[in-house]
């Protein structure tokens, strides 16, 4: 999970308290057991949209049109766009537009993860073998959602040596970023 352009205690928040009962989850399940259409908004999914939720409204947001991206028939992401409540809601025109560009996602899905499967591995089938047991556990994290400041509340160290130690994990796995990472450790991606 990732949360770009929005606070940092977002995705800490949304994994601990929203996620559960995410009405765009739920929608994500729906769709992929029935193939059906691949863009939703949020007020279609909840008709009285969660106007007192804290991931929304205190972040200024009040609309949200979700892309559920496919490989091979199987949801394997979703990118939601959020808007302002000034606005206004997302509509048709913008429901178009995301269905254009939904193939476009999904192939540069399927370039990227098609670069993951066959960048060498080491010998150890273990991504994670050279790393220490706190560098393991940080990674984990990170593929997660997790928030630099997150992970250090969680195991009440300093933030700065999480930063130390999300450096020493993505150059010990060879990954440029938290998504190579989470993709390089199979992390399930809400």
């Amino acid at each position: 999970m990732h949360f770009i352009n929005w606070p940092s205690w977002c995705a800490a928040h949304y994994c601990a308290e929203v996620r559960a009962r995410d009405p765009i989850r739920t929608w994500l399940d729906r769709t992929a057991a029935s193939n059906d259409n691949a863009v939703a908004r949020l007020s279609e999914l909840t008709p009285a949209a969660p106007r007192d939720e804290p991931l929304l409204t205190d972040c200024g947001a009040a609309f949200v049109l979700t892309l559920a991206l496919r490989d091979r028939r199987r949801i394997v992401g979703a990118l939601s766009l959020v808007r302002d409540a000034a606005r206004g809601d997302f509509d048709e025109r913008d429901r178009v537009l995301a269905l254009s560009l939904l193939p476009l996602l999904e192939m540069a899905y399927g370039g990227m993860a098609a670069r993951i499967d066959t960048a060498p591995r080491p010998a150890d089938a273990d991504p994670l073998h050279a790393l220490t047991a706190r560098e393991r556990e940080v990674a984990r994290l990170a593929a997660a959602g997790h928030s630099n400041k997150a992970i250090a509340r969680m195991l009440a160290i300093s933030p700065w040596t999480i930063k130390n130690q999300m450096r020493a994990v993505l150059d010990k796995t060879g990954t440029r970023n938290r998504t190579e990472l989470s993709a390089l450790l199979g992390s399930p991606r809400g």
